[in-house]
């Protein structure tokens, strides 16, 4: 999620009403919003298996090969190591404490120890596989694999000083190899990345080769590479993979200037690349068991791959996204962990229209092309992100100890095809304790995009969602919140926009429509429940151990923008277990009654909340203390249920009663009102 650039104005609005009509309708476009990351024109790839390869390359998300298969030769493909002096070294401390002291996974799970049986095993094979070795960087053996071949990298810190060494914004590229996106923009092509494969990159995996000139103008219909683009596989179904008893026991870092490097935990003092790891088109994909380290912009990054694995990958320190999948099918990101991000942890963006209005020639069946599970996400501006983040499935994971849990947006159309994004779904989660205050002086994690404080999840526009049986709790501020995004604040979308939308009224607008929030406990803390070792790095707060419960800020927040449909909340239960007990700031209030009805319910307008978003997307990480009277999202909120955030809710209250008395109040709600009868502005689907 992003919002960083103003937009360009769209041609679509119109104008309505006097003076103070426009000051309202120009304010309804005035976030700034715009990519963070500037990607190629990007395809989504032909779903069905690339039979040219055999096995097959994509049409499914891969299956990893064991550690042991690697020593033994086994199964397709060639294996080559990558090794330091003190590899096994390495292996035989990590061991040594996995026996006498135990590991952790992630923060959340318990400790594991190896048996006597494993440890002598794992030290066979590392053993086995210093014998093979004959590369000292990763990039290197990663440029000698082919279809089916395995990278195994054994512990060690690699920093690929050769890759280091590679210009960025290398003449033998710039200009000659950028490819202007759909807007005009010049961006890296995929023949750049062919060619200067170390310019903004650590690591770099091209799965296919370079085949013609790209599309120019831009194919619209997003559905497929183009043939003439499309080269044939030369290092599909690659697996990396680490060698080590734990993810950290494998660094490949893009950071620099530590205080102590070999601590996997230790924030870089500067980096000396873009991306530490980024693949092109590299259908079939395995990576596991390392940790990316250090990026200024990403730690991970795919674009245009059918089928990938990352299994017990981690993701610390990249300034912009840890992980970061685009235009990206058949992908499934598990057993991870994040944090450090100044933006999200894991971000699936672009993902495929495989949901209710997909292109059913091309994607036969609805499911999910993306799904996050089991994974740490943490210590971050946002845990997860996904600018049209359709068909995505988040489920079984701890996502805590951020200033924001869960966004998944429409709020970044340029650049981003597949307007306007539905389908996701939230789903036996646990969403805790996300309070970290990084909107204050010199922060831990610099901040990129403006997310509400104390918050789990926030959906920005998104249709057709569905949030349920999650334990939700802890959030000092807000439990979920649902607003819309109108087409024209969105921008103009990348490729064509679907056909069928869920809303009903799009005159009005085209997201935010269609949504469920039902079976949450909210408030509840979880059976057995423990508490993950981070739960309070960086200075998070959470409420007290031994409690019984702890309840949300508010369990639900809806805007209620004009013309929304079919949003509805049901059988969510509060802290004490009864459904009486559930708060909510949507339609009816007071006394906080949601819409249970998902067939008949309607946004009524509230100009109180469009102003308070108003305020809070004009935020930019130069703005001064003071400078948005209404937005209480960048100030840390009170523990729910104190005397202070009794008092805090009497005065916004207070302010509330005194704004809406205002010129400016007047003026929104009359546009709110242009809104409804259809006078505004139209939607693209108007």
């Amino acid at each position: 999620m992003t919002f960083r650039t103003p937009p360009r104005a769209t041609s679509r609005r119109r104008r309505v009403g006097g003076p103070a009509m426009l000051v309202a309708v120009a304010a309804l476009v005035s976030p700034a919003i715009a990519d963070a990351h500037l990607e190629r024109p990007s395809y989504w790839p032909d779903p069905r298996p690339d039979t040219s390869v055999t096995p097959p390359a994509g049409g499914k998300v891969p299956t990893a090969r064991s550690l042991a298969t690697a020593v033994t030769g086994a199964g397709p493909g060639k294996v080559r190591v990558v090794c330091k002096s003190d590899s096994v070294s390495i292996v035989k401390r990590s061991v040594a404490l996995a026996r006498s002291r135990g590991y952790r996974l992630r923060p959340s799970r318990p400790l594991r120890r190896l048996s006597k049986k494993q440890a002598k095993k794992l030290m066979s094979q590392n053993r086995s596989l210093k014998r093979r070795c004959k590369f000292r960087s990763v990039q290197a053996a990663i440029n000698a694999s082919g279809n089916n071949d395995r990278v195994v990298i054994m512990p060690g810190r690699y920093v690929e000083p050769e890759s280091r060494k590679a210009r960025t914004n290398d003449p033998k590229c710039t200009p000659s190899l950028l490819q202007n996106d759909q807007r005009g923009t010049p961006t890296p092509s995929y023949a750049y990345q062919a060619t200067c494969p170390n310019d903004q990159n650590l690591i770099h995996v091209l799965g296919r080769e370079v085949k013609g000139k790209p599309t120019d103008p831009p194919n619209p219909d997003r559905h497929g590479i183009p043939e003439q683009e499309n080269g044939e596989c030369v290092r599909c179904n690659l697996q990396i993979e680490g060698s080590g008893v734990i993810p950290e026991d494998v660094i490949l870092d893009g950071g620099k200037d530590y205080e102590r490097p070999r601590d996997p935990q230790d924030k870089p003092g500067g980096y000396a690349k873009h991306v530490v790891m980024r693949t092109d088109r590299s259908d079939g994909l395995v990576v596991r068991n390392l940790l990316l380290r250090g990026a200024l912009e990403h730690g991970f990054y795919t674009e245009e791959t059918d089928g990938i694995l990352l299994d017990k990958v981690k993701f610390f320190w990249a300034a912009d996204y840890g992980h970061l999948s685009f235009t990206t099918d058949h992908n499934v990101i598990q057993n991870c962990e994040a944090f450090g991000a100044g933006d999200a942890g894991v971000y699936p963006g672009a993902s495929p229209q495989t949901g209710d209005y997909r292109k059913e020639s091309f994607y036969p069946e609805k499911r999910f092309n993306t799904v996050v599970r089991r994974c740490d996400l943490h210590g971050s501006t946002l845990a997860y992100s996904g600018s049209m983040g359709n068909s995505v499935r988040v489920t079984e994971n701890h996502i805590y100890g951020n200033a924001t849990g869960i966004a998944s947006d429409t709020l970044s159309a340029p650049g981003h095809p597949g307007f306007p994004a539905d389908g996701m779904q939230i789903d036996n989660n646990y969403m805790y304790s996300n309070n970290l205050n990084l909107y204050s002086k010199n922060p831990p994690v610099v901040p990129l995009v403006p997310m509400p404080i104390g918050t789990a999840v926030i959906w920005p526009g998104m249709n057709g969602g569905k949030v349920f049986n999650n334990y939700i709790f802890d959030n000092w501020r807000h439990g979920a919140m649902l607003f819309a995004v109108p087409d024209q604040v969105a921008g103009d979308p990348e490729g064509n926009i679907d056909e069928k939308v869920h809303c009903t009224n799009t005159a009005i607008s085209s997201t935010s429509c269609s949504n469920q929030f039902y079976g949450n406990k909210m408030g509840q803390i979880p059976p057995k429940f423990r508490w993950p070792t981070a739960i309070n790095k960086f200075g998070n707060k959470s409420g007290p151990k031994d409690a019984k419960s702890l309840p949300n800020g508010v369990d639900f927040w809806w805007d209620e923008f004009v013309g929304n449909n079919d949003n509805c909340w049901f059988d969510n239960t509060g802290p004490d277990g009864k459904a009486s007990s559930v708060t909510g700031a949507g339609s009816g209030t007071p006394p906080d009654i949601l819409p249970s009805d998902c067939k008949n319910s309607g946004g009524p307008g509230d100009v109180m909340k469009e102003a308070t978003l108003l305020d809070c997307f004009t935020w930019s990480a130069v703005s001064k203390d003071g400078a948005f009277p209404l937005c209480y999202w960048f100030k840390m909120p009170p523990r729910p249920g104190s005397a202070a955030a009794a008092q805090e809710r009497r005065a916004q209250q207070r302010a509330k009663a005194q704004f809406l008395q205002t010129p400016y109040a007047d003026a929104l709600r009359r546009s709110l009102d242009a809104v409804a009868d259809g006078t505004a502005f139209t939607s693209r689907h108007g």
